[in-house]
């Protein structure tokens, strides 16, 4: 997909396809829906619960984010269209990026790839805020090169929104003639962001979400949890799953406290092994324009191994890497674009595979064991997998578009800062 993709035919493929999802939130997808749900409720016992007990699994700004058109709907006495109100922005800015990849795209793929991301992933890339994070990291991406402060800034937004994007800002900051800009701006775009939440909601509240994960057991659609999903559709006798109060249906039995110290051992060499790329690049990258390939590679590579390696994994997780990948797409070289572009076709098959698997198969997964159960935990499965050679091949290609890279020189008249 070498060509420009023409901006109405671009437009008009991204209505017909967002309407198709909207409806499908409204029709067969609505269970979809509970989240937009859940945040209302939970913004409805703010008075009783305070900021301290609302929506505690979540970062500060990201509670305020959500409660912004609470409040303005509460002053007007419309509380009830909150829902359709955060649906119709997250539509905006679904079309926001969209305009920013038509500006920035040489050729037809970021467009095309980015029409048919939200598409795959189902109504759920609607009725979950992760969109925000996934698009503003995807701009940090996009704004790297010519704003290297901009970028920084974008991406501690999507922190304090979720904290996984924290992982994106060392690779951001791996060019060395733009790493002090990266490194101020996003010292002081973080500085105020934990003084904001420690002002609205004390320290407490700025460390539960963290709490708030580490108290959760394994999630079904985990890749940890795989092996025992297997085994409960083969032989369901000994295990129990059951919704846990973290609102997520979690796996017990027969080796889930092997999976769950597997999960955390996974966890620990993939942050290695981040240490060893995100050294390497402060290393061998002069400049983001030349560092770019290493910085995309890097981002994908950083937010896959978390989601790989996590007890917990949603399918609104994917959400974080559509857009980065369509960022990438509109960056990269030939060479680097059409291995990116590979990749992306494998993403987009998880995420068409996660689409059938929540909410139309999640019954089988859930409901007590089935004749369905054996398939879908099959496709389960093959998602997972999935994910994981896209997690290797992604540190893969971030250390061979480092290595690459020529070495920079060690003489300090002749170091980019001079």
């Amino acid at each position: 997909m070498t060509g420009r993709l023409d901006p109405v035919r671009a437009w008009l493929l991204w209505g017909l396809s967002r309407l198709v999802l909207v409806v499908l939130l409204a029709s067969a997808e609505s269970g979809s829906f509970s989240d937009l749900n859940y945040y209302r409720v939970s913004l409805d016992d703010l008075g009783a619960e305070g900021v301290g007990g609302t929506l505690a699994e979540y970062p500060v700004p990201a509670f305020l984010l959500l409660a912004a058109p609470y409040g303005l709907l509460s002053a007007v006495g419309v509380t009830a269209s909150y829902q359709v109100v955060l649906l119709l922005l997250l539509v905006l800015l679904d079309a926001g990026f969209l305009a920013a990849l038509l500006r920035r795209s040489a050729t037809v793929a970021p467009v095309a790839v980015w029409l048919a991301a939200t598409p795959a992933l189902g109504a759920i890339s609607y009725a979950r805020f992760d969109l925000v994070p996934g698009v503003l990291v995807a701009l940090a991406l996009l704004s790297l090169v010519a704003a290297p402060r901009r970028a920084a800034v974008l991406a501690v937004l999507a922190t304090g929104l979720k904290y996984t994007p924290a992982l994106v800002l060392p690779g951001l900051a791996g060019p060395a003639a733009s790493r002090s800009r990266v490194v101020g701006a996003g010292a002081a775009a973080g500085i105020v962001l934990v003084a904001v939440s420690i002002a609205v909601g004390g320290w407490d509240r700025v460390v539960s979400p963290l709490t708030y994960q580490g108290d959760r057991g394994l999630q079904v659609e985990s890749v940890a949890a795989t092996p025992a999903m297997v085994r409960w559709a083969v032989a369901p006798d000994g295990y129990r799953i059951s919704f846990a109060d973290s609102l997520a249906w979690e796996v017990d039995g027969p080796w889930t406290s092997g999976l769950l110290a597997a999960s955390a051992v996974l966890t620990g060499v993939l942050g290695l092994v981040l240490l060893v790329l995100w050294a390497f690049a402060w290393r061998r990258l002069p400049d983001p324009r030349t560092g770019l390939p290493g910085v995309v590679w890097l981002t994908l590579g950083s937010l896959t191994a978390f989601v790989v390696s996590g007890k917990v994994l949603s399918p609104q997780y994917l959400l974080w890497l559509l857009p980065a990948a369509c960022a990438g797409l509109a960056l990269l070289e030939a060479a680097d674009r059409r291995r990116l572009g590979r990749w992306t076709a494998v993403l987009l098959a998880a995420a068409v595979l996660s689409h059938v698997l929540y909410p139309h198969a999640y019954g089988a997964l859930i409901e007590g064991h089935s004749g369905a159960s054996a398939p879908v935990v099959g496709l389960l499965a093959l998602r997972n997998l999935l994910l994981l050679g896209l997690c290797v091949a992604a540190l893969a290609a971030a250390w061979g578009a480092i290595r690459r890279v020529p070495r920079r020189p060690t003489d300090p008249a002749a170091s980019p800062a001079s």
